[in-house]
């Protein structure tokens, strides 16, 4: 008489064999969704606008600052993340201007700031973090009128303003 005891159902080998990829799948695809909408992509920062179903880059307020006539320099001091900005060109340089650095990859790094001019012609200001990375610098007056847009890679630590010609349409 042969007595054979019957395993558990959660002991079987086919059952794992075949059930595991689908929860498998299932975890993995919980885990994508919850990263996608935990780290969901940055907006672009630039001067777009529609046409129809396409998006267009103007670079108008680029060109005007061309016409104007605007140079100087960027200084970035980036382990403590001091930044300095020297305008020359302006026959009246505004008081105030608006500065952005995007980081290139990551939403976290981007850093914006308005600057006020001081006494000896400087605008001034303090991230109050590392600028680490490349970023994209967008330096314009805190209300408008015209652009200076540049890259900026991760080991420059000086930005010329210059720009002796147009943007490319």
């Amino acid at each position: 008489m042969s007595t054979e005891t019957q395993r558990p159902w959660y002991r079987e080998f086919w059952l794992w064999f075949v059930f595991a990829p689908p929860m498998a799948s299932v975890a993995l695809g919980l885990s994508l969704l919850a990263t996608a909408v935990i780290k969901g992509d940055s907006m672009v920062v630039d001067d777009y606008y529609a046409v129809g179903r396409a998006l267009h880059r103007t670079q108008d307020k680029e060109r005007t600052a061309v016409d104007i006539g605007v140079d100087g320099r960027v200084m970035l001091d980036r382990e403590y993340g001091q930044i300095t900005v020297l305008l020359e060109g302006l026959e009246e340089p505004p008081q105030q201007i608006l500065l952005q650095l995007s980081h290139a990859t990551h939403a976290s790094r981007d850093v914006t700031m308005e600057l006020e001019r001081d006494a000896s012609g400087l605008y001034r200001g303090d991230a109050r973090q590392p600028l680490i990375g490349r970023h994209y610098l967008r330096l314009q007056p805190t209300e408008g009128g015209w652009l200076v847009a540049r890259e900026v890679d991760a080991e420059t630590r000086e930005v010329s303003l210059h720009a002796d010609q147009a943007p490319e349409t």
